[in-house]
């Protein structure tokens, strides 16, 4: 498998090569034009200067007489080739001393620069390059040629491209050394991230990725130490959990068993009241299993509601009056107070009898004899605010912030002598939010606590 390093590199090391070599082709192109531009106009240049020196030796001389002898003493090149040639055609001046005599209508000369003195042209100058031919032709402003050997040319331009090369060469490896640190800092962290994700499938989830960066990759990191410390929170919850039940299910099991054993050992009468001890421990662990799925359900978004049409205030008196007969047993007082006669609103009303159950059986549980319970409902800000208090003990500040936790219990007086399983808050949290509500509590240490349902209201 080709890791992320050598594809970064071997896409950056392509990056540079076709970079540079685009660069080379186009300044190629470029500086071969220029320098064919400047060329030509070097030419025009020498041919105008030239033709004005022949001006002034016609002018001086008033014939071409003797101009073979100017024209051989000329510092040109062995490339060049400098023709004179009179008004009818003839030559009479050659720098290689060849055509003298000649008419340019029969070498095919054409193009020649005029030499024109007082309006009359009085001859025609045409310079000439060979490029191993031989023979060439030139003039002045309508030249075809250049005026320096094709020779020279290649070897100036062979020079400017071996020049282009080799700074080429030199930027592409320095682009390619820089890359390869660059790159490094881009997979170190990638690295990181993977071995991270490798530790954490082995079960290190208190493994972190330690990456110093603001980009991006830094973002994933932080994500992915939080996904870390989520699975890490997870996995202690979930043992938890598990310890949890398994202490819930021991006492009544341990209970049952010894009960069962102590009747087969004679021990134990088989009479109604070991039997009893039996059913009770029975229904409580029927109870655990059973919110245990309610809370696992509705933790896992597969709780299912049969939302339907209900009287909140009916569906409260009917579970008041439920429970009398416990609140009766330790003297206790329940009370309804509502600001309304009746409001339908859509809910599962079994779900929320259990939610109302579960807060009722809590305040009994925890109320002293003698003592009240008061359910309220009102209408609050368009919402529906459904509380219960009661005038127990209260519950520790520290406490709290969990009691809706599943198992969580506190303080002395919240114990396991008391009841229950200890999912009851925690289903009703779960009920609620699955109704689209919220649940809160209120507490004073010594007086009571005051457990508030907030549910949406349906438009009229």
């Amino acid at each position: 498998m080709r890791s992320l390093n050598w594809k970064l590199n071997g896409a950056l090391l392509l990056i540079v090569i076709i970079a540079v070599a685009l660069m080379a082709f186009l300044t190629n192109l470029s500086t071969t034009s220029e320098f064919r531009q400047y060329v030509s106009a070097g030419n025009m240049m020498f041919t105008q200067s030239l033709a004005n020196s022949l001006v002034d030796f016609y002018s001086d001389k008033g014939s071409w007489d003797d101009l073979q002898q100017s024209i051989e003493s000329l510092p040109v090149s062995n490339s060049q080739r400098i023709i004179v040639a009179d008004s009818s055609g003839r030559i009479v001046g050659d720098s290689s001393g060849e055509w003298l005599g000649e008419e340019i209508a029969d070498l095919g000369l054409s193009n020649g620069t005029a030499i024109v003195i007082s309006g009359d042209t009085t001859g025609m100058l045409f310079v000439l390059t060979s490029g191993g031919t031989g023979r060439g032709h030139m003039g002045g402003m309508g030249s075809q040629m250049t005026s320096v050997s094709e020779a020279t040319e290649e070897d100036f331009l062979d020079e400017v491209n071996n020049s282009l090369w080799k700074v080429g060469l030199i930027t592409a490896a320095v682009a390619l050394v820089i890359g390869l640190i660059l790159t490094r800092q881009i997979t170190r962290p990638v690295k990181a991230l993977i071995n991270g994700a490798r530790r954490l499938s082995k079960g290190e989830l208190s493994y972190r990725v330690k990456v110093r960066s603001g980009d991006e990759i830094g973002e994933l990191a932080d994500s992915f130490n939080s996904m870390a410390a989520t699975l890490e929170q997870v996995e202690q919850s979930r043992r938890q959990l598990t310890a949890d039940i398994a202490h819930e299910l021991r006492t009544p099991l341990t209970i049952i068993k010894g009960t069962v054993e102590g009747i087969l050992d004679d021990v134990f009468k088989a009479d109604s009241e070991h039997l009893n001890s039996i059913k009770e421990q029975t229904l409580l662990l029927t109870h655990l299993i059973n919110d245990l799925r309610d809370i696992s359900l509705a933790e896992s978004g597969q709780l299912t509601l049969n939302l339907q049409p209900a009287d909140i205030v009916d569906l409260v008196k009917r579970v008041i009056t439920g429970f009398e007969p416990n609140a009766g047993e330790k003297n206790i007082r329940l009370d309804l107070s509502s600001a309304m006669e009746s409001l339908e609103m859509e809910l599962d009303p079994v779900r929320m009898e259990q939610v109302i159950s579960n807060l009722l059986r809590n305040a009994i549980r925890h109320t002293p004899e003698g003592g009240s319970i008061t359910v309220s409902i009102s209408e609050v800000d368009d919402k529906l605010s459904l509380s219960v208090s009661d005038t127990g003990e209260g519950i520790e500040p520290e406490d709290l912030a969990h009691v809706f936790e599943r198992f969580y219990r506190s303080g002395t007086s919240r114990s396991r002598k008391e009841g229950g399983t200890g999912l009851g808050l925690a289903i009703v949290k779960q009920m609620v939010e699955a109704h689209g509500g919220a649940v809160s509590v209120e507490s004073t240490l010594g007086k009571g606590s005051t457990f508030i349902i907030s549910l949406p209201v349906p438009e009229e």
